[in-house]
């Protein structure tokens, strides 16, 4: 054997035993260092019927919570869990007596679980306050130039007030956790004018109720007013809004596949399906938010 054979030989052993010390220093073999499997996003939910998954079915207790809604959608991911789901058909915004658990009441029920260590809340709030269902009553029995006046209303009267109330729960919300991604969703459309349809359905007590095409058009209009207000407010404070109308496009009312419940004598109508919520809200908060990247 070579001198150069046989000396490289032995700083090939002196190596080898140098990486065994270090490999016994370290408490096991030499490689590469597993990584410390991460924490699950902490994850609350706030809201009125859109958040709780009202319309999807299913329910469990008579604020119209549903697994099928965006909560339980995120909260089946392993990735996440939903340490509180304050969520309530009927809440508004500002705290009105009785009715509904409103935002500020929800937020009061979770007060100990919104903190520093909270990763993602999601909220869908301010419909009500705008008077979603009373508008749709108008708009379903009244002349389309009724309608419109009835919603052109509302943006004048009752938008401003909302977004006061909106600064108020969103500042609150911000200082209870400061380091949280907060995700607001916005409404969608209801209705698919595009198709040409006027939406109608029979109702034992009161017979036919007639939405027109330019009441649908208006009601829209409306709702665009609204998500605008949300967003202008809810980007003030930071946080993430997501647009759901272009997820429901060519699936409100009126159209082939609606997304939206409309069935008469039903206590859920005007609210998304399960499908509404499934390929609807869930993948436009995914698109908007990377939930692997939450956790701190």
């Amino acid at each position: 054997m070579s001198p150069m054979k046989h000396s490289s030989m032995r700083n090939g052993a002196r190596l080898a035993a140098v990486a065994a010390t270090v490999a016994a220093l370290l408490g096991g073999a030499a490689g590469p260092v597993a990584a410390h499997p991460k924490d699950p996003v902490s994850y609350v939910a706030l809201g009125d019927s859109y958040a709780s998954g009202f319309g999807a079915g299913s329910y469990q207790n008579a604020c119209g919570q549903s697994p099928l809604g965006l909560p339980g959608l995120l909260d089946a991911k392993r990735k996440v869990e939903l340490v509180a789901n304050a969520t309530c058909a009927g809440a508004k915004v500002a705290t009105e007596a009785g009715g509904a658990v409103d935002l500020p009441e929800q937020v009061g029920q979770v007060d100990d679980l919104l903190s520093s260590d909270t990763d993602l809340v999601t909220i869908s709030a301010g419909g009500n306050d705008a008077g979603f269902a009373e508008l749709a009553a108008v708009c379903a029995t009244q002349l389309p130039e009724v309608c419109a006046q009835a919603i052109a209303a509302t943006n004048t009267t009752t938008l401003p007030a909302l977004a006061g109330n909106l600064d108020i729960l969103y500042g609150q919300i911000r200082a209870e956790a400061p380091d949280a991604t907060v995700v607001v969703t916005g409404y969608p459309h209801l209705f698919s004018p595009e198709f040409g349809n006027e939406v109608i359905f029979s109702s034992p007590d009161s017979g036919d109720v007639v939405f027109p095409l330019a009441s649908q058009v208006a009601f829209n209009v409306g709702t665009d007013a609204l998500n605008t207000l949300i967003r202008t407010r809810a980007e003030a404070y930071g946080f993430v809004f997501v647009d759901v109308v272009p997820a429901f496009d060519a699936h409100g009312l009126g159209s082939p596949r609606p997304w939206i419940t409309f069935q008469p004598g039903a206590a859920d109508n005007l609210h998304p399906t399960a499908r509404g919520y499934r390929s609807g809200y869930y993948p436009a908060v995914r698109s908007a938010v990377a939930l692997s990247r939450l956790d701190h």
